[in-house]
């Protein structure tokens, strides 16, 4: 973070050595080439250089993840359209969707950072399992099948554990008047 608040470009190589795997990793689930997911983490690159500062991210890795996220989804959806169909969103977003609403309008920016505080907020009740996995589940794209993998437990498990925990987040969320 020194290197961006000085504004010093060794930062964009800094960060790109450190995190290019795992941005790599997740705009591969959401375009179809190697050269595409390429190309949207150089952009992901870009992009935090603009942007940090004025933004200083609580959690870089996740601020990284998240811009990560968008821009391979944005890329797929004008990829999508550009061909006129075919391709589908990710499953973890289809599982998910039940609990949390979809961001439509421009309307919505201030339902969306209220709902993003009261996710976080929620992320905090969860024992450390139960967070881990969701937010590897949500926030990283990853498989039940990889979690289970990745942590030595069984898919059964990680599979109810997000079952329990999205409906957890249903109920809250609607406790705090956001569904």
């Amino acid at each position: 973070m020194t290197l961006f608040q000085a504004r010093d470009e060794r930062a964009v190589t800094a960060l790109s050595e450190k995190y290019r795997n795992t941005c790599m990793r997740i705009a591969k689930r959401h375009l179809r080439s190697n050269e595409d997911a390429e190309e949207c983490v150089n952009d992901v690159m870009m992009k935090l250089w603009q942007c940090i500062p004025p933004e200083e991210p609580r959690s870089l890795e996740a601020f990284i993840v998240t811009v990560t996220q968008r821009m391979a989804i944005n890329m797929a959806q004008r990829s999508q359209a550009l061909k006129r169909g075919g391709g589908a969103a990710p499953a973890s977003l289809d599982e998910i969707a039940e609990a949390v609403p979809a961001r439509e309008t421009v309307e919505d920016a201030l339902h969306h950072k209220l709902l993003t505080a009261a996710v976080e907020r929620f992320l905090d009740t969860l024992s450390d399992d139960a967070q881990t996995i969701f937010v590897e589940r949500y926030r990283n794209d990853a498989a039940p099948r990889e979690i289970a993998v990745k942590f030595g437990i069984t898919g059964v498990h990680v599979r109810k554990s997000l079952m329990q925990t999205r409906r957890k987040l249903k109920r809250f969320l609607t406790e705090e008047g956001l569904l």
